[in-house]
């Protein structure tokens, strides 16, 4: 018998069923993981459109209160600007000197109301010349109460040119409407 020898270094060992399977499950992970990124792909990609969209809504959306925006700047430029300096100085002027005062307005107020009216709505507008030029909204029982309120405007000392704007009758309550605008001197009439 002959004795061989045999030098396993020099000979390579080469185990074929473990790369094969190896393989195969790197194989399956991979096309695993490429379903997963396609399915990942479609959910993300539908979302994607839906941001796309709710985002040029959103650039409309800006775009159109931007040209407001400018249409209003417009519109408060090409009005006379010293005109509205000069009402906001005027204005200014009436608070710092505390010329309309409402407790004192009122008072003389009801001392020209007569007994069967009442009032809705009362809107004082300041004049060129510190006085005040009042509107009156109201109601009043019978429709004698309406020119005797006329009457007392003219009397007295504090109020002055009443004008009946319109007078009607309230469906709800019978009573007789009115709307009169006069003139409010806070000074008194000189």
């Amino acid at each position: 018998m002959k004795k061989e020898r045999l030098n396993f270094a020099k000979i390579p060992f080469i185990n074929y069923k473990i790369p094969s399977i190896v393989l195969t499950v790197m194989a399956v992970l991979a096309t695993l993981g490429l379903l997963v990124n396609i399915v990942l792909a479609i959910l993300n990609g539908g979302n994607f459109i839906k941001q796309k969209r709710i985002l040029k809504e959103q650039s409309q959306t800006m775009e159109s209160l931007n040209k407001r925006l400018k249409d209003a700047e417009m519109t408060l430029s090409a009005k006379e600007i010293n005109s509205l300096t000069g009402e906001a100085l005027f204005l200014d002027d009436i608070l710092k000197q505390k010329k309309f005062s409402w407790v004192t307005f009122l008072e003389r107020l009801e001392a020209v109301k007569p007994y069967k009216s009442v009032f809705s709505s009362i809107t004082p507008k300041p004049m060129n010349d510190n006085n005040y030029l009042v509107k009156i909204e109201g109601l009043a029982q019978p429709r004698s109460e309406i020119f005797k309120f006329e009457e007392n405007i003219f009397k007295s000392e504090y109020f002055g040119k009443p004008y009946l704007q319109s007078e009607g009758i309230d469906k709800a309550s019978t009573w007789q409407t009115f709307d009169i605008i006069f003139v409010y001197y806070p000074e008194g009439k000189k």
